[in-house]
């Protein structure tokens, strides 16, 4: 079904020499659902040639490189899809698609493939009337369909670093391809909205803000200000803010408190510290508002859950 040249993308992970340094992960998520990653350095130009039959399937290709647009053929059409940027392929243009990558480029991006009887009534609908709007695939009709967007490449990266090989984690990338089709789905139905999304930001300073993103992960502990943050990724408060809103859906300071409590969370499965140990290792100051933000998170005081996991334990044991 597909090929790269003289050999098949194979299921798990695919490497070659001759053409490009990485990898491509190929996984089959369910028997409707395929998942394609693309982590390369060209070393030649060559085409990745991606073959189906009309009509059996959607695509959604999203563009996670920070500097390298991506050539995509889709029949007749060439289409480049910027940086943080995406594109729906329907079922009557999924016959044949191809990539062109070019040497001494580096290229990071997926492609989700859904078959249409995977989908209801109302989905398949909703694309074929996309479809016959011109919504899809003409960047000269339709411009925003190639806007950055943000969430979906948060969730994009979410999905490439994916365990895909474990039965809990299968169900857990399940989900996030099914968001990604749904935030597709949703960034063409609200034009109005999509054309508010940060297409001001330069990529350097999306790139930045990606960065910020897995420095607060790494250490939710430390004290982070609104000042430094803009003084160290070279944005201001308002780029910050919307950069963060759209990546994340919600602000700076929520994103920082969202992240503690997770790590909290798993500090009280996995470590025999009290509450008020983890609230401090966390970088909170306040137990009473830890556990107020807590309860109000996951539905129950941190104390609680605690004590659940304790008795849970004993039980087992």
């Amino acid at each position: 079904m597909n090929d790269l040249y003289s050999f098949e993308i194979r299921e798990g992970h695919t490497k070659n020499e001759r053409y490009f340094k990485g990898f491509i992960e190929k996984r089959k998520l369910t028997d409707k659902l395929e998942y394609l990653g693309f982590q390369l350095k060209c070393i030649s130009d060559y085409t990745i040639n991606l073959k189906t039959e009309k009509e059996s399937s959607v695509y959604l290709c999203v563009n996670l490189a920070d500097r390298s647009a991506l050539s995509m053929t889709c029949g007749e059409s060439l289409i480049s899809i910027p940086s943080f940027s995406s594109v729906l392929v329907p079922f009557e243009n999924a016959e044949t698609l191809a990539f062109n990558c070019k040497s001494n480029k580096d290229y990071d991006f997926l492609v989700l493939k859904i078959e249409k009887s995977d989908l209801d009534q109302e989905q398949t609908e909703l694309i074929r009337a996309l479809q016959a709007q011109n919504k899809l695939l003409d960047p000269s009709n339709n411009p925003k369909i190639l806007l950055p967007n943000l969430g979906m490449c948060e969730m994009s990266r979410l999905l490439k670093r994916s365990d895909k090989t474990s039965c809990a984690n299968k169900f857990i990338v399940r989900g996030y391809s099914n968001i990604l089709f749904g935030l597709k789905l949703e960034e063409l139905l609200l034009e109005e909205k999509s054309s508010a999304k940060t297409t001001y930001l330069r990529n350097f300073e999306i790139q930045q803000l990606e960065v910020l993103t897995d420095k607060i992960k790494a250490n939710p502990q430390q004290q982070y200000t609104i000042k430094e943050l803009c003084t160290q990724t070279g944005l201001s408060v308002s780029k910050l803010q919307t950069g963060f809103k759209e990546m994340h859906n919600c602000t700076v300071a929520i994103f920082i408190r969202n992240i503690r409590l997770e790590k909290a969370l798993d500090m009280l499965r996995n470590t025999d510290l009290n509450v008020s140990e983890i609230v401090y290792s966390v970088g909170l100051t306040s137990r009473s508002y830890f556990c107020r933000i807590f309860k109000k998170r996951f539905k129950c005081s941190p104390k609680s859950f605690q004590q659940q996991l304790r008795t849970t334990s004993t039980l087992a044991s």
